[in-house]
């Protein structure tokens, strides 16, 4: 009787084994050969789930970005009730930043989603930008005294408050900016020195008014 194969675990060995390929190599090295090789398959093998080179860099970056959707998300949503607001939204934004060998791996797979998507730009944009877009949001928003969004897909829309989408964008691009300083310039920004930084840029947020803190409607109520 033949074996049965478990095809979606087989993939699932594949993307692990193309992921420990990118901390080694970058995107560069997902190759079908490497692969195979890494996964200790023969080429063939591999070519009965993905035809050539694209298929499986696809594939690839999509396990990349669920991977790092289940490792970062848990972190991020971590309740946080001890010190001020500021306190709150820089330890969050802390888990942004390759501050030690976990948070440095998914900088690495982050860069390949992006190189990636500088090859192939996605339809409706890089979903990868835009959930930490929705973060960085949802923070300033917090900052400026607004209630949360209660849902991911309202997370994602541009906030009534047009100082949260302003210093939205600011915070995004600083952390951005910061994580590739810690790591192309190692040394050069120590953790302490860049959760200084990260405070400043947050008490730098202007606070909301009290009548600007009405609640954001949802695109339905808005039509």
């Amino acid at each position: 009787m033949p074996r049965l194969v478990d095809h979606d675990q087989r993939r699932a060995e594949l993307a692990e084994a193309a992921i420990r390929v990118i901390l080694r190599e970058g995107l560069a090295g997902v190759t079908v050969r490497g692969v195979a090789a890494e996964a200790g398959w023969s080429t063939g093998s591999l070519r009965h789930y993905f035809a050539n080179q694209y298929e499986l860099q696809a594939y690839v970056v999509q396990a990349t970005t669920d991977t790092l959707r289940r490792r970062v998300l848990p972190r991020v949503q971590r309740p946080r009730t001890q010190g001020s607001m500021v306190d709150q939204i820089a330890s969050i934004m802390a888990e942004m930043l390759p501050l030690d060998d976990e948070r440095r791996e998914e900088y690495a797979l982050w860069s390949a989603i992006v190189e990636w998507e500088r090859r192939h730009p996605p339809e409706g944009g890089s979903a990868t930008w835009n959930d930490q877009r929705a973060l960085h949001r949802q923070c300033v928003a917090a900052l400026r005294g607004h209630e949360p969004a209660r849902e991911l897909d309202q997370a994602m829309l541009p906030h009534r408050d047009a100082q949260v989408e302003l210093w939205a964008a600011i915070l995004h691009t600083f952390v951005d900016g910061l994580a590739s300083q810690i790591v192309n310039t190692p040394g050069q920004v120590s953790a302490d020195t860049a959760a200084q930084l990260l405070r400043s840029l947050l008490e730098a947020v202007p606070r909301a008014r009290p009548d600007q803190h009405a609640h954001r409607p949802s695109p339905r109520t808005a039509e």
